[in-house]
């Protein structure tokens, strides 16, 4: 499957970029090119990546993300992702990027995610 995007003003000064399909190795190009894009217009302050439609991303996409957030917050440009699905969350809140792309710290883990484990010593491999 590939990546499609679509891209929209909302509001005088918010781009929302809106991805449906794979973010990996073979198309995160396309969405840094359409950040690098948003960027350079000067009159945005809020770019929204919005992943509602995102099946699969890996770590080149991850990377992107936080490039573009970094970029961001040095242009002093809001930089959020949006409706990630639980996976992607969860794969947000562990890699520790959640609240960099402008999601809560503990988005997409349960409580029950959380819980320490506890062997005992009899539980041990010798």
């Amino acid at each position: 499957m590939s990546l499609s995007m679509q891209t929209r003003r909302q509001g005088t000064r918010e781009t929302v970029i809106t991805l449906h399909g794979e973010v990996d190795y073979a198309t995160a190009l396309d969405l840094r090119a359409a950040i690098s894009a948003t960027l350079s217009t000067g009159d945005v302050d809020v770019i929204i990546v919005d992943l509602a439609g995102v099946t699969f991303l890996d770590s080149t996409g991850v990377g992107t993300l936080v490039v573009a957030a970094r970029i961001c917050d040095d242009l002093m440009v809001e930089f959020r992702v949006n409706e990630p699905n639980p996976f992607i969350a969860k794969l947000f809140t562990v890699v520790g990027i959640a609240e960099l792309l402008g999601l809560p710290a503990d988005a997409g883990v349960s409580p029950r995610t959380l819980r320490t484990r506890v062997h005992s010593p009899a539980s041990q491999v010798a």
